[in-house]
């Protein structure tokens, strides 16, 4: 295979590249990505459709509610017959009077009955807006049969054979005590424009007596606009391909938005539906008046619009594909030629060699990349030559002179503190010239700008040795170093930063604290470290603080003068830092007053051998 493709030139391999790498994965992602964006579509549009029912549901259900509520007033009627607004502890039987026409006079009983009925269904018409008619079936006394309608759509009443026959009155369970459901009809039994409405009809019982033992009275029946779940299933249309079913639990369609369903009964299969089905269905548990919600959506209809976008896509890319052949196929030729050319006088700059050129035998992109090829390597070998060696031997000498500065501190510090401990105890000058001797070779040996983070803590570790030989105090070093004791660090960078925490924390408050040295690696890919070093010491308030970070955070350097040298230790391991690693490195400051200081640095992590 590999010989094979080395005898085919650049043109050929081109051209095999633009088919195999170029139009296969695009037609692969494509119908990935068409096939991901109907499985999404048709998982969202679940998830909304799930969400709407759910919402329809328990909105029917509240209405249900409320006429299930409004149903039960009879028995709270408190209208009695001996006079308006007489509440008693038996106004529940102030209806019951009305309907038995108990305390009436006996010649104007059917007259004045009727009249507190007709006020009594025109009160339970004004309970509801979307009630249009209330009907109250029932029997007298004397067991003969009685009705009373009233409608807020029509003054007239013409067919209660019609009525009763739509309402089942004859079939009716006359000791049922719930609200009864009755599908969808229309009003013609009264007189104008017949109006859809489904009725609900609860049963009224004589309540007086013996619990358990309540006679029938009567049916109460309220005809409810259809309007009121039409706004329902209005107010969760989405896409407008849904049917929505309201079932019952003999699996009769009590309603559905396709008016032919209303009153049959419907089979839908119980398993869930496929995505490869066409119909998806999504159904609510039953409530509390066994009605359940159920949605269908016809899936290619749903997907429309989408699968149109993906046959127009794939039209699209089927077009761009044969383009992009044979384009490949001309332009390939009219590149490779140009192209090996400026291939070779590229290796030459590679090399470092830029005094090169290349021939523009033409005016097109080709002509003009070969000319901004030209200038662009007399450009680039200007701009080392002004700018780049310039830069760094600015910075080799900006470091140089940092270190310069840093050397001679440590070392005038030190020889102070042996000088001070000759005068007053001589037998420790041997141990302490030793340790001095030891740092010095850690200054003036090898010409290492890094060394292990181990080794500079073990010369800090001596340095406080000294420290402690001299003052009337203890200072305690701790270091925990694990897992980072092979970081490269650069030479003295710990050692100004615990003189710094010794006079002007420690010392300050008698000579006596400790000091705590923590590093660790500080992100997940092992790039970068952190160096803690904390004490403590009086600390500073917050304007010394910020002045302090004032001075890091800027391009001055620390002040030195004939005895003392101010805010060098701190600044100048700052400025090395960033010199090595970049302005995102260095060192920061916080403190509290009172307890103490902690001086952290970020730099790049680099192990002992050169790998990070």
């Amino acid at each position: 295979m590999k010989r094979w493709l080395k005898k085919l030139n650049l043109y050929q391999k081109f051209t095999i590249t633009i088919i195999i790498i170029g139009l296969f994965p695009m037609t692969i992602l494509s119908t990935f990505i068409a096939n991901k964006m109907i499985r999404n579509y048709r998982s969202a549009l679940s998830s909304q459709y799930e969400q709407a029912a759910l919402y329809l549901s328990g909105s029917l259900e509240n209405m249900l509610d409320t006429y299930n509520t409004i149903s039960k007033m009879p028995y709270y009627y408190s209208n009695s017959i001996i006079g308006n607004d007489v509440y008693s502890y038996m106004s529940f039987d102030n209806f019951r009077q009305i309907v038995y026409g108990s305390n009436y006079p006996e010649e104007v009983m059917e007259q004045e009955r009727k009249r507190d009925m007709e006020e009594y269904l025109r009160y339970m018409n004004s309970m509801d807006n979307g009630i249009v008619g209330v009907h109250f079936l029932g029997v007298d006394q004397n067991g003969l049969g009685i009705d009373f309608h009233s409608s807020t759509r029509s003054t007239y009443f013409k067919n209660p054979e019609l009525f009763e026959h739509m309402v089942g009155y004859e079939g009716l369970d006359r000791t049922n005590n719930k609200m009864i459901l009755i599908p969808p009809h229309e009003t013609q039994y009264f007189s104008g424009i017949a109006e859809p409405v489904f009725t609900i009809a609860r049963n009224y019982f004589d309540l007086r007596g013996v619990i358990g033992n309540t006679p029938y009275v009567g049916t109460l029946y309220l005809d409810i606009s259809i309007n009121k779940v039409n706004q329902l299933l209005d107010s969760v249309r989405l896409s407008g391909d849904e049917v929505f079913y309201i079932m019952n639990a003999q699996d009769v369609c009590f309603y559905s938005s396709q008016k032919e369903m209303n009153g049959k009964k419907i089979h839908f299969d119980r398993k869930e539906t496929g995505e490869g089905e066409r119909e998806l269905l999504i159904r609510t548990k039953p409530d509390e008046y066994g009605l359940s919600l159920i949605v269908s959506i016809d899936t290619h209809r749903a997907f429309r619009d989408i699968r149109n976008m993906q046959t127009m896509m794939y039209f699209l890319l089927g077009t761009s594909f044969l383009g992009l052949l044979l384009s490949s196929l001309f332009f390939s030729r009219q590149l490779t030629k140009p192209i090996r050319q400026m291939m070779k006088q590229m290796e030459q700059i590679e090399h470092g060699e830029f005094d090169i050129s290349l021939t523009a035998n033409s005016e097109d992109e080709i002509g003009v990349l070969s000319q901004r090829f030209n200038q662009m390597s007399q450009e680039l070998k200007n701009y080392i030559n002004r700018y780049y060696v310039v830069q760094i031997k600015q910075k080799e000498a900006e470091l140089t002179a940092l270190k310069s500065q840093i050397y001679p501190h440590f070392l005038y510090n030190t020889l102070e503190i042996i000088r001070m401990t000759a005068l007053e105890e001589g037998h420790k000058v041997p141990a302490m010239i030793e340790a001095l001797s030891e740092q010095i070779r850690y200054l003036i040996g090898p010409m290492k700008d890094l060394v292990p983070l181990e080794k500079e803590v073990e010369m800090v570790k001596k340095y406080v040795y000294l420290l402690n030989c001299r003052i009337n105090g203890e200072i305690h070093l701790d270091a925990d170093i694990s897992g980072t004791a092979s970081v490269m660090v650069p030479k003295l960078i710990l050692q100004p930063i615990v003189e710094n925490a010794y006079v002007h924390g420690i010392k300050p408050k008698g000579g006596n604290g400790r000091i705590l040295i923590e590093a660790k690696i500080s992100d997940a890919n092992q790039t970068c470290v952190e160096i803690m070093i904390m004490d403590n010491g009086s600390g500073m308030n917050e304007e010394t603080l910020e002045g302090l970070n004032t001075l890091l955070a800027g391009d001055d350097p620390g002040i030195k003068n004939e005895y003392h040298w101010q805010s060098i230790g701190l600044k100048n391991v700052h400025d090395r830092i960033r010199f090595l690693y970049g302005e995102e490195c260095g060192i920061h400051v916080t403190s509290t007053e009172g307890i103490g200081t902690m001086v952290m640095i970020l730099m790049k992590s680099e192990q002992e051998g050169g790998k990070t």
